[in-house]
């Protein structure tokens, strides 16, 4: 190998990204499970030079911005299982196991395709229903009768939050609907299905920036479940989520 390259088997990554695959086209019409990482430094250091998938002698670089998110990654889902994931950088020469001083972190997050700001009562139903189907895709065997009902969405804003002036609300033939509950739960803006549907709303409207829909329980429910208390509301990479040194 290479000095200061350090590679990992892509095979696990790969193979549950193609979990989504068997969902009936039905199921992934109006959502979608989008693979998410990010690379961390101990405190004071730098991220390694470059990220990318090896096969063979073939290498095909993923993209990353200055906080360690890899901005391209759900491209590792068209590659080939016996590649390998591999990082450049000094931190990888003369180091032991565990002393590179860089950590990983994996997540899938289950989201709307549809980011125009206007989203119909019936593609929000369509999606909670939907949703559910992806996440039970996370969870190994029987943990997937415990994915609970989505019954809300959550609007997180994808700009800094000085940046962000959010307006949300509810809308009937296009004119606003007053008396729309938005909770809050850290950063994410949560509206129930119910809600919307007691106001006779046609659609949900989100305006103020560029931003993320996801389909998700109530915070009652997620808070209960330990999800959204520290400000991370995915699960487990078998779960969903998985955070590790890069040894």
């Amino acid at each position: 190998m290479a000095v200061g390259i350090k590679c990992l088997p892509a095979k696990k990554i790969i193979k549950t990204m193609q979990k989504f695959d068997g969902l009936k086209p039905e199921k992934k019409d109006t959502v979608s499970a989008f693979p998410e990482m990010q690379l961390f430094a101990n405190e004071g250091g730098a991220l390694p030079e470059r990220l990318y998938f090896r096969e063979g002698t073939a290498e095909n670089k993923f993209n990353m911005d200055k906080d360690g998110v890899v901005t391209d990654f759900a491209r590792i889902g068209t590659m080939n299982k016996k590649g390998e994931l591999c990082m450049q950088g000094q931190h990888f020469i003369g180091k032991k196991e565990g002393e590179s001083g860089i950590n990983l972190s994996m997540s899938f997050d289950v989201r709307f395709k549809n980011t125009s700001g206007s989203h119909t009562i019936a593609e929000l139903i369509d999606g909670t229903k939907d949703g559910k189907s992806h996440y039970k895709k996370m969870f190994p065997g029987p943990m997937a009768i415990m994915v609970p009902k989505m019954t809300h969405v959550g609007i997180t804003y994808i700009d800094e939050a000085d940046s962000v002036q959010p307006i949300i609300y509810a809308a009937r033939s296009g004119d606003e609907v007053s008396g729309l509950l938005v909770e809050q739960l850290n950063n994410m803006f949560v509206i129930g299905i119910e809600d919307l549907q007691n106001l006779n709303a046609d659609s949900l409207e989100i305006e103020g920036g560029a931003y993320e829909l996801t389909p998700i329980p109530s915070i009652e429910k997620m808070k209960k479940l330990g999800f959204g208390e520290d400000g991370s509301d995915k699960a487990d990479e078998e779960n969903g989520a998985d955070r590790a040194d890069a040894e």
